[in-house]
């Protein structure tokens, strides 16, 4: 059980990492990347976490988040919306294996 938290721990402060880490890694807009991720990697590793991430960011979303922000900000209900649950969700299922 205490190993299973610690993994678990690790791979979503490892998931929290891994956007700021990833920020300036397209060198080229021609379609070129130098600094991509091997497809073996992000198959195996990033995307499952990037699930998990969606998964997590849909919980965080639907519960606290969505109906504070209904309450105080109407307008800005698809703000967290896109961070929490868009992004990753784009990242896991439609984005190009390799090309991060």
């Amino acid at each position: 059980m205490r190993i299973g938290s610690a993994v678990l721990t690790l791979m979503m402060a490892l998931a929290l990492a891994t956007p700021a880490a990833a920020t300036n890694s397209l060198t080229r807009d021609d379609g070129d990347y130098e600094h991509a991720v091997p497809v073996v990697v992000d198959a195996l590793f990033l995307r499952p976490m990037g699930l998990m991430m969606t998964v997590l960011g849909t919980v965080f979303y639907a519960f606290p988040v969505a109906p504070l922000t209904a309450i105080t900000r109407p307008s800005d209900l698809g703000k967290p919306f896109k961070v929490l649950v868009a992004r990753p969700g784009r990242y896991t299922f439609v984005d190009p294996l390799g090309q991060h």
